[in-house]
């Protein structure tokens, strides 16, 4: 993957992030995908339309491109009004490129953005029935806390 490129989140951004965000939901939930109505879909995605604005706006927010296509996204916030802190509301790689390294080199781009802004602590909830975001985030460097919870102190 020579022409993978991680990069901060913008406006344009929008419809990329939402096509890798209904992949990795179909992925999830399956069958039960199908059967959610419209409305029911709409509150399962992170990359709502309402809502994408605030993640443009936040520094911890990336993408990550392949050939001008996004096959990746983390979107992260600093928690207010608790600076130093940030939460991980979600990564999502598209199936296709999952295993590939996709995932650390977003979680990579985080965490240096986070240790120049002189961040503490990183974490995100962790689905207990998702084995592959628990060996990413371990990758990472995550300490799992009740295998639901997961930590990144940086000093």
């Amino acid at each position: 993957m020579d022409k993978l490129l991680i990069r901060r989140l913008t406006k344009q951004d929008y419809e990329g992030v939402s096509r890798v965000d209904i992949l990795t939901q179909k992925q999830y939930l399956r069958e039960k995908w199908e059967k959610l109505s419209p409305t029911e879909k709409e509150r399962h995605l992170v990359s709502r339309k309402s809502e994408f604005n605030i993640n443009v706006n936040s520094q911890y927010c990336f993408v990550a491109s392949l050939d001008n296509t996004i096959i990746g996204f983390i979107l992260a916030h600093e928690i207010q009004p608790f600076s130093g802190n940030i939460y991980i509301r979600y990564i999502g790689i598209n199936p296709k490129y999952q295993g590939r390294g996709v995932g650390l080199l977003l979680y990579s781009e985080l965490i240096k953005k986070a240790k120049k802004n002189k961040i503490k602590k990183i974490s995100a909830l962790i689905n207990l029935d998702n084995p592959k975001s628990i060996k990413l985030h371990q990758k990472s460097g995550f300490i799992l806390k009740d295998r639901k919870e997961a930590v990144l102190e940086l000093n």
